[in-house]
């Protein structure tokens, strides 16, 4: 990572907003989550649910420009989960995403490769147009039998995307906890050997193409 990020974390206005990120996020139980955009600005604190968070209001402030993607766990520990690497993967921010976890009230930082990112960002882009589009034409269906057609074919779509998602997350996870046999889908909501050994102990250091930092106590 470019410029220790853990340094980063500490210049007053990224700080003042990390606290705000952690404090909402034990009110609330919810995720947390804002960006440093490229030019320097920094967004609002946006919520998401209890185990999931949507950025994209975020990501078009920067006009999808960013620097540091934060985002909290709630009763969880700061350690990026699959659909975490998945995130950084297709937004690519420049120096690295970085996450809050309540449960241990520190910051772990993370970034993948810039090999793994245009390696898979193009293929995940694409199917999950293909579901998009597959969607859309099983709710403009304009008969029953249509309508059943179409929803093989979004099935279909959306059966591949996961597949994609699966098979990048496997990857990515390979290079810091080295075999491991059950992995799944990353937005599943049953844990797999890869959230088993997250549990157990937390890696951090350079591992070829994924780099994992410990930021410690905000």
């Amino acid at each position: 990572m470019p410029r220790s990020v853990c340094d980063i974390l500490q210049e007053t206005a990224i700080h003042q907003k990390l606290e705000e990120l952690r404090e909402k996020t034990k009110a609330t139980g919810h995720e947390h989550g804002f960006n440093v955009c490229s030019d320097g600005r920094i967004t609002k604190v946006i919520e998401g649910t209890d185990s999931i968070i949507d950025k994209s209001e975020v990501n078009k402030e920067c006009n999808y420009q960013i620097d540091i993607s934060f985002h909290s766990h709630p009763n969880f520990y700061a350690y990026p989960s699959k659909g975490d690497y998945i995130t950084d993967i297709y937004e690519q921010p420049r120096i690295s995403s970085c996450v809050y976890g309540e449960t241990d009230d520190t910051v772990t930082c993370y970034r993948t490769s810039n090999k793994l990112r245009n390696k898979y960002r193009p293929l995940i882009e694409n199917a999950r147009s293909k579901e998009y589009e597959a969607y859309i034409k099983m709710k403009n269906a304009t008969n029953p039998e249509e309508e059943d057609r179409l929803y093989y074919e979004y099935t279909q779509a959306r059966n591949n995307y996961i597949d994609v998602l699966t098979d990048v997350a496997k990857e990515v996870v390979s290079y810091v906890y080295r075999g491991l046999n059950f992995i799944i889908n990353p937005y599943a909501e049953v844990g797999d050997d890869y959230d088993k050994a997250i549990r157990e102990i937390q890696r951090f250091g350079d591992y070829d193409e994924i780099a994992l930092v410990d930021c410690g106590k905000i």
